[in-house]
């Protein structure tokens, strides 16, 4: 049965927006916090030093550990009991191995269409980007880095755009359009670096083509698959135009 489609439509809860901003932010301003603290602790001023290395140490260790609050604050805004409950709500199904190699070619063209257009209009990597690379200089921190970026974080987004954000709008009269359009503007905004309009604009095609294959699947697993190879492809794939 097609989400949303037998279900008499509610009208759209403000409450929600609320919610996503606290799924999307709460856990790592918290644990970006306590990190923090811990250097502070073992006599690494900070707010002194700068270090955009250490900079991306904290964001590394916080995407790990922001699991810890995050799903419990995903359960409860679900309206579940459980993880698996809540996963099951998130259409976290089963997969078949072709669609998932169809995904990650896909994805990995996409993304290489991406650098082609950032090539011919000038756009250079994001700063953020860039200091993440001269981070990963040994196995551990390579190893810690694709934990992080290739893994956690695109599960934690995933779940929150297009699983919970997309289930709470689909139902509404906002139907397919808003659950694809909606969450595909706020993950948009929440990742802007740039000031350029076009990186802008490629991120928006970019979730809404996420938002697509979830709506066109019913099954999140497919639009995370693509986010990890997405985030994978942007680490360790080599600098093809510079």
């Amino acid at each position: 049965m097609v989400e949303g489609v037998y279900h008499e439509k509610s009208n759209l809860d403000f409450s929600i927006f609320g919610w996503c901003i606290a799924l999307s932010f709460a856990p790592s301003v918290l644990f970006s916090f306590i990190v923090s603290v811990i250097l502070a602790i073992n006599g690494l001023n900070i707010y002194e030093t700068k270090d955009p290395q250490i900079e991306v140490m904290i964001a590394l260790w916080t995407s790990i550990l922001s699991p810890i609050l995050f799903f419990p604050l995903l359960i409860y805004a679900a309206g579940c009991k459980s993880i698996y409950e809540t996963l099951s709500y998130l259409k976290f199904n089963k997969v078949k191995s072709t669609y998932i190699l169809y995904v990650i070619i896909f994805t990995a063209l996409l993304e290489f269409s991406f650098d082609v257009f950032f090539s011919f209009n000038n756009i250079p990597i994001d700063g953020f980007s860039l200091e993440v690379r001269e981070f990963i200089n040994s196995y551990e921190k390579a190893t810690l880095t694709a934990f992080a970026i290739c893994i956690i974080a695109p599960i934690m987004e995933e779940f929150i755009f297009r699983g919970w954000l997309f289930k709470k709008l689909i139902s509404t009269t906002l139907g397919s359009v808003g659950a694809v359009g909606i969450p595909s503007i706020l993950f948009t905004l929440f990742h802007f670096q740039n000031q350029q309009i076009l990186p802008l604009i490629v991120l928006l095609i970019y979730s809404l083509i996420l938002g697509f294959i979830r709506l066109k699947t019913e099954n999140i697993n497919y639009s995370i698959v693509a986010h990890m190879t997405s985030n994978s492809y942007v680490l360790f794939a080599p600098i093809w135009f510079v």
